[in-house]
């Protein structure tokens, strides 16, 4: 996955703005159902934010029902 520019000085926190990439991402069709996403710390590191950043981006994404993480497995889009 790609990283976009993050828009730091805008209203939208950074996490909401991951949060809403990978949720359109998602949307299209270019993570699809049941596709295993990379590891929380690879994700910060590739996209050029925080971590912490993508730990609440990702945790956003689990309370919209986007994604479902198996602790030892990994983080998958729903299906």
């Amino acid at each position: 996955m790609r990283a976009p520019e993050w828009d730091d000085s805008g209203p939208e926190p950074i996490y909401r703005q991951v949060a809403d990439y990978v949720a359109a991402q998602i949307a299209d069709g270019t993570l699809a159902p049941g596709a295993k996403l990379p590891a929380e710390r690879d994700l910060a590191e590739q996209w050029g934010v925080a971590y912490l950043t993508v730990r609440r981006a990702m945790r956003e994404l689990r309370e919209r029902g986007l994604i479902v993480t198996t602790q030892g497995r990994g983080t998958y889009v729903a299906k």
